[in-house]
């Protein structure tokens, strides 16, 4: 686990790249699990691309407010579900991904076709109510409807993505929405033809390692930060 001061300049990072890559425009808000496993970052009540290291609230696994002095973002409640019932999980995104979202209010379901989609093997789940999750029976519904997939897409209303890390959660978001775009790109031109369980297990194993994860991270961070700086 990193220490609090990484996981900041991290959590940060995260809010910068997910603008950068218009997954969030005005609204959202990322959480990263603090080293006593008992209590989280989360970013405040504002957009993501003014968040700075003195923002980032600190919460306990109750929900309540240890740290900061910002108002909480109206779905909290999501990321202390998450938080709190998957030990697992140290990074949670919620994002609006545009085209990702389609498939949140249509019956098509959104599998992968193509390498980077094969961590969505089986079908990204939908939580079918358009409900803000902004209490602590919402929260559970979701985080149940999650299980054990890196993404879930809320209906009409963005996604969320989880990682065991803050770069693994970024990743994820970013490749949520590329895995729609392929295959909404495919379903304009014949039938997608998604991959199997299996093909999808050999594609991680083989072509995204977490070394190559990690160094897609690095890529988008930079260009993030050298977005901000110009």
């Amino acid at each position: 686990m990193n220490s609090v001061s990484e996981l900041k300049r991290d959590l940060v990072s995260a809010c910068r790249i997910l603008c950068e890559q218009k997954l969030v425009e005005g609204f959202g808000h990322v959480s990263a699990r603090l080293p006593d496993s008992e209590s989280f970052l989360l970013t405040p009540r504002i957009s993501l691309a003014l968040v700075e290291e003195t923002d980032l609230l600190s919460l306990n696994l109750d929900g309540k407010v240890v740290e900061g002095h910002h108002p909480l973002p109206f779905e909290a409640s999501l990321h202390t579900s998450i938080m709190k019932s998957k030990p697992t999980v140290n990074a949670i995104t919620r994002i609006h991904a545009r085209v990702a979202n389609m498939f949140s209010v249509t019956d098509r379901k959104l599998e992968p076709v193509h390498n980077h989609g094969s961590f969505f093997a089986g079908g990204v789940p939908v939580f079918k109510r358009p409900d803000l999750i902004s209490t602590a029976e919402l929260g559970a519904q979701m985080t149940y409807e999650l299980g054990d997939h890196p993404a879930i897409l809320l209906r009409g209303n963005g996604q969320v993505t989880v990682g065991r890390t803050i770069p693994e959660a970024v990743m994820m978001a970013i490749y949520l929405e590329e895995a729609a775009a392929m295959l909404h790109g495919a379903l304009q031109i014949g039938i997608p033809i998604p991959l199997s369980a299996s093909e999808s297990k050999q594609r991680r194993i083989e072509a995204l390692p977490p070394v190559d994860l990690e160094r897609a991270w690095n890529f988008f961070k930079g260009r993030a930060e050298r977005s901000f700086s110009s």
